[in-house]
């Protein structure tokens, strides 16, 4: 009855540090997750800020490159939060995060730029074409008053020719 009843503890014991691990691995999951769901969500804002930008003009090519390592990290962190690897996944989807955050604050600041530059470009070209215009015009204007006095001074000069209508 005493080696019963050490068993009956021991299997006790055993069974409720099993279900006490699950509980903690459930708590875990259950914290580790929407850390995941956070990066996920980032990398997504990440990728609409680094359209807008790429639609605005901007060089985005640097930004691709790191967008691309936060999706890698964000695949790590998922593939770790399956397996259970809890703290791994929590690590990726940190650094996954702050990838992120850096890429969406980059797209911000290059879309800015993007747009300043085509304003500027859009002023130039406004102001070259009034210039080009303008200069076009007075060019003619000054072409028609030269031919114009040219012409007049050549009809003024002309000797009538009397022509006589006797037979």
């Amino acid at each position: 009855m005493k080696h019963f009843l050490m068993g009956s503890i021991i299997v006790f014991l055993a069974l409720l540090g099993l279900f006490s691990g699950s509980i903690v691995v459930v708590r875990g999951a259950d914290q580790a997750s929407p850390i995941v769901g956070d990066a996920g969500s980032a990398v997504h804002a990440a990728f609409n800020a680094t359209l807008e930008a790429e639609r605005a003009g901007a060089n985005v090519s640097d930004l691709i490159a790191s967008l691309n390592e936060a999706a890698r990290l964000l695949s790590d962190a998922k593939t770790s939060l399956s397996s259970g690897n809890l703290s791994e996944a929590a690590i990726m989807a940190g650094q996954c995060f702050g990838i992120a955050a850096n890429i969406e604050r980059q797209a911000g600041v290059l879309k800015a730029s993007a747009k300043n530059e085509a304003q500027s470009v859009f002023w130039t070209s406004l102001t070259f074409s009034v210039v080009g215009i303008a200069s076009f015009i007075v060019v003619l204007l000054l072409l028609w008053v030269w031919f114009r006095r040219r012409f007049t001074g050549k009809v003024l000069d002309m000797k009538p020719e009397v022509a006589s209508n006797e037979d």
